[in-house]
């Protein structure tokens, strides 16, 4: 009863908002899902200029983030076991200990780093990989901010800040794998070493485009939404101040 009621809350508010904003194309088709409205998209600001991208690419490859089931860490973990690569695992979380215990010797996990530590990890890393299903994820366009490619899952928010290299290498951010599998990832990181893409796909393009994401981006998009909100609300209201129908 009381899941029911607050369904019944949640469908008579959201009918009653003007102008709904998603952070991703990915959350703007559950909105349009569950309330039968249409979003607006505005991805998040990122501060991609925190970030160099002239470094020197090293051997291994990153994952970084919070270390809790739903980041799926331990799939990452389990691939590069298999393919016997570097992986530094960076993050604290609930995860952490069962991670150690299956880490081959391969894998390294560094638990948390500051900012700096962080971010150059990200600026020298072959690659950032990661499998969770986001809605958007900061984690990835920081780490293209860095000049790393991202070979990531290839659902959710993620589809709209990483264009996947088999399809496109000329404009590729990264590449995508289809299933939140150890195979799955295991295959991805297998093309991605034999066709040598961190090699094909240049710092400083992938720079370039996690501006797409910055700061000042999302500023520019927010306010052209929110005027054109304000304006159509004042149409409306001006609309309804002289229509007799309207007035009582």
């Amino acid at each position: 009863w009381q899941l029911h009621s607050l369904r019944k809350w949640d469908q008579l508010t959201a009918a009653r908002v003007n102008v709904i904003i998603a952070n991703s194309r990915f959350t703007a088709r559950r909105i349009h899902s569950y309330w039968g409205r249409k979003s607006e998209v505005v991805h998040p600001p990122v501060k991609v200029d925190r970030f160099s991208f002239s470094k020197d690419r090293g051997d291994y490859y990153l994952s970084l983030c919070r270390l809790v089931p739903n980041k799926r860490v331990d799939l990452v973990v389990k691939a590069f076991n298999k393919l016997e690569l570097p992986l530094l695992v960076v993050g604290e979380g609930p995860e952490k200990s069962y991670l150690k215990k299956i880490a081959g010797p391969t894998v390294k996990i560094l638990g948390y780093k500051g900012f700096e530590e962080a971010a150059l990890l990200m600026e020298q890393c072959r690659a950032y990989v990661y499998a969770g299903l986001e809605d958007f994820g900061i984690a990835p366009v920081e780490a293209m901010a860095a000049g790393a490619p991202v070979i990531a899952y290839g659902k959710g928010g993620l589809l709209d800040t990483v264009r996947c290299a088999t399809k496109d290498l000329s404009s590729a951010t990264g590449v995508l794998f289809p299933n939140q599998e150890v195979e799955s990832i295991v295959d991805a990181v297998t093309w991605f070493e034999e066709e040598k893409i961190w090699k094909k796909i240049t710092s400083e393009y992938l720079h370039e485009w996690s501006n797409r994401y910055s700061e000042k981006a999302f500023q520019g998009r927010f306010e052209r939404i929110l005027f054109k909100a304000m304006e159509e609300h004042k149409k409306n209201c001006e609309a309804a101040s002289t229509d007799p129908a309207l007035m009582f």
